[in-house]
């Protein structure tokens, strides 16, 4: 899950115009940035996302991490002034005891506001992931 840092304050301050080419700038980026066969969708306001097939969570870490920079490092220029651009994004994996999709959605989510309250603009993953085995 995806969700635009401070996207009030962008229709606030620059117009929903602009918020809505915020929205189609972040969207083209995103569409350039995944495969093919990945899937991207808004489900809400300011809200994307990602689905990642044959990927697991570390990859799908990654890539977050990897669209989290592309958004930051991106400016957006409209008539009212630049616009800079930023994202919290909540990741996690199917898991077997998985019953529909909304079990998913709901960790990515929670990941998501976990991101936004530890200070926006990075990404968190719904569960711990362990650390590698070491051998002493």
């Amino acid at each position: 899950m995806v969700d635009l840092d401070h996207f009030k304050a962008i229709n606030d301050t620059h117009g929903h115009a602009a918020g809505d080419e915020a929205l189609r700038h972040v969207a083209g980026q995103f569409r350039c940035a995944i495969r093919r066969r990945d899937l991207l969708a808004r489900i809400g306001g300011e809200e994307f996302a990602v689905l990642l097939p044959s990927t697991d969570e570390w990859g799908a870490i990654m890539v977050a991490e990897r669209l989290r920079a592309l958004i930051a490092s991106s400016t957006l220029d409209v008539e009212t002034g630049t616009i800079n651009l930023t994202a919290s994004i909540g990741v996690t994996a199917l898991r077997k005891g998985d019953h529909n999709p909304d079990d998913a959605m709901g960790r990515a989510d929670r990941a998501l506001y976990r991101s936004k309250d530890e200070g926006r603009n990075r990404v968190r993953a719904s569960t711990l992931l362990p650390a590698p085995a070491v051998i002493a």
